[in-house]
């Protein structure tokens, strides 16, 4: 089998792993919560994703053993980029961060808070949408 096609099944098999754990873990978290006030569940989703992330990246993705990067492609983008793409935006600041790009990681973090933002915005006024 070829690489890339083995890669595809993992990042599918990995991906559908994380939406539907971000589903039910939202499910769960909002029937126990009971009438949204505040959106913890998706803050909650976000922070175990990141979290999970990092386990990740140090046993997967760095790792001098060529084979796991297959796991990394499973777990690292595959259920943690499924779960919640937080997680990547989290590790990549963070990365900033540690390569001492303050001014970068600052502008990546704010500009991807404030474009996303903007999108969302835009996207329900030009289609006339609302979201309450």
């Amino acid at each position: 089998m070829a690489d890339w096609v083995f890669s595809s099944l993992l990042l599918l098999l990995g991906g559908g792993l994380g939406a539907n754990a971000r589903y039910w873990i939202g499910v769960f978290v909002r029937t126990v919560q009971g009438p949204v006030a505040f959106p913890i569940a998706t803050m909650l989703i976000n922070i175990l994703g990141s979290f999970l992330l990092g386990f990740c990246v140090t046993f997967f993705r760095n790792h001098p053993d060529p084979a796991r990067k297959y796991w990394y492609l499973l777990l690292g983008t595959g259920v943690c980029g499924g779960f919640t793409t937080f997680s990547t935006f989290s590790l990549e600041t963070l990365e900033l961060m540690q390569q001492d790009r303050l001014i970068a990681a600052s502008a990546y973090a704010f500009g991807s808070m404030f474009a996303a933002l903007f999108g969302v915005w835009l996207a329900l006024k030009l289609s006339g949408g609302r979201v309450v």
